[in-house]
């Protein structure tokens, strides 16, 4: 009888993991598919498919290898964005632009000028290169937020839409967070337009300056739930890292009526 259960259980894991490896698989391919064609749509169906293959994987293995699918997985299309960066030589901090309509997973803006303006009324999901504009003020990169099915968890943990829904709610993220193994918690403190983002206990090792205009998931993920959770465009200033401690400073620059 014990033996049989055990059975059960070792093919019931084994069919988590085909399927998340096949979800991974398929959103790889449909993810640089996509950054090829310049198909942000493609693009956003093929990060989605890794991070379901991430949940499923992850929800079935120990913490030590939840972390070591998340960063197989993830860090290529960090890398893939922040090579993106590079090429167009885009040297500008990013905006984080929470969902509306045109735009309805949210966005991340990587300007041309560190005097840049953004008109959310040009953009929309299938937009990528932002350079056919009589203004380079508004020229840049945009793409979908790295994180962006990890807002979907909080939200679902949370059992909440995280639109308008304050800091707090963003807070409460740090127990997706931990049951993955990627943090432990998110610690927030706002003075006027300024905000402070403290990550304790974060696991991933692609941390490096390059956040400040292509961050990993987890600070994405984060970040895109702040600008969502209070409907204003979130501009990041800095990173600072230290044992295990990510220290995010960022402001808020308004909501979306006022850069429509």
């Amino acid at each position: 009888m014990i033996f049989k259960a055990l059975t059960v259980l070792i093919n019931t894991m084994k069919i988590k993991r085909i399927a998340g490896a096949v979800l991974i698989s398929i959103g790889a391919v449909l993810t640089f598919k996509g950054a090829i064609d310049g198909n942000q749509s493609m693009i956003n169906a093929g990060i989605g498919g890794v991070f379901l293959g991430v949940v499923v994987l992850t929800f079935s293995t120990s913490d030590y290898i939840k972390y070591d699918a998340f960063k197989a997985v993830t860090l290529p299309y960090t890398d893939l964005s922040r090579k993106l960066v590079e090429v167009l030589e885009l040297k500008n901090e990013a905006v984080y632009i929470p969902p509306y309509s045109n735009l309805p997973e949210g966005g991340v803006f990587i300007p041309l000028h560190n005097d840049f303006d953004i008109d959310l009324a040009k953009l929309d999901k299938s937009t990528i290169f932002i350079t056919d504009l009589s203004r380079e003020k508004e020229m840049g990169l945009l793409l979908t937020p790295l994180g962006k099915e990890l807002v979907k968890m909080y939200e679902s943990y949370s059992e909440l839409d995280f639109t308008n829904a304050g800091l707090h709610a963003v807070e409460n993220a740090s127990a997706v967070l931990r049951s993955l193994g990627l943090a432990d918690s998110i610690t927030i403190e706002e003075s006027e337009d300024r905000i402070i983002v403290y990550l304790n206990g974060v696991k991933a090792s692609m941390c490096s300056k390059t956040c400040e205009q292509i961050a990993c998931p987890i600070c994405s993920s984060v970040l895109l739930s702040i600008a969502k959770s209070l409907q204003e465009l979130i501009v990041v200033d800095e990173f600072k890292f230290e044992n295990g401690l990510i220290e995010i400073s960022a402001r808020r620059i308004g909501g979306v009526n006022e850069w429509m």
